[in-house]
């Protein structure tokens, strides 16, 4: 008896460890990323604004060092409103969605692009990656986005809409996603299915309007 009683108590504090973990995983990391985006809200805010030029365009020579944020991105169909950071480390998913960089100081390959980094308003394409299932899920739900919905994006020196064009789902290590296009788009991309890695999902849309 006294083995039985020892091996429920255990298997209760199993149970109970798993569950508060699972709810760390699926809450807890959601409320770390809804504080560092209030912080990276007042930073994207404060930041100078180039608008006065006219020109749309970002600053020339402009780098943004990791986690630094670029620009703010909604999609009001799924009711989304991030500030999305540069880089796509650890470090910046778990604070925000991140934009794919080039490779240069501070950012080292896998997670850039040797290709010249897009930002919006620059011809070619904007690739953003972001979490589906921990750290606020920014992306929980881009896989019920639809052709024609909009991805509004602001930045310092413009706004600017896209408009989704098609889905896919990808080998996670296809590099296709981070290469260059003649077309003015945005690229979002994370894992797919939910709790997976398996696959990558992606969702495209097309330059519709710039401001």
């Amino acid at each position: 008896m006294a083995f039985l009683r020892f091996l429920g108590k255990l298997l209760i504090s199993v149970g109970l460890g798993v569950l508060m973990f699972v709810g760390w995983t699926l809450w807890g990391t959601g409320l770390y990323t809804e504080r560092e985006q209030a912080r990276l809200e007042k930073e994207f805010n404060r930041a100078p604004s180039s608008r006065a030029s006219g020109s749309g365009l970002p600053p020339a020579g402009y780098a943004p060092v990791p986690g630094e944020p670029v620009f703010r991105m909604e999609i009001p169909s799924i009711d989304l409103s991030r500030i999305v950071v540069e880089g796509v480390g650890t470090e910046e998913l778990r604070r925000a969605p991140g934009h794919y960089p080039s490779c240069r100081k501070g950012f080292g390959r896998p997670l850039c692009t040797p290709f010249p980094a897009i930002f919006p308003g620059e011809p070619g394409r904007v690739v953003v990656s972001g979490h589906r299932t921990t750290y606020g899920a920014p992306f929980w739900a881009i896989n019920e986005l639809a052709a024609g919905d909009p991805i509004n994006v602001a930045t310092k020196w413009g706004d600017f809409t896209y408009r989704v064009t098609k889905k896919d789902v990808v080998n996670p290590n296809s590099p296709f996603v981070i290469r260059q296009s003649d077309k003015e788009e945005i690229v979002l991309t994370t894992c797919n299915p939910r709790f997976s890695a398996a696959e990558r999902l992606i969702v495209y849309a097309s330059m519709s309007r710039s401001a």
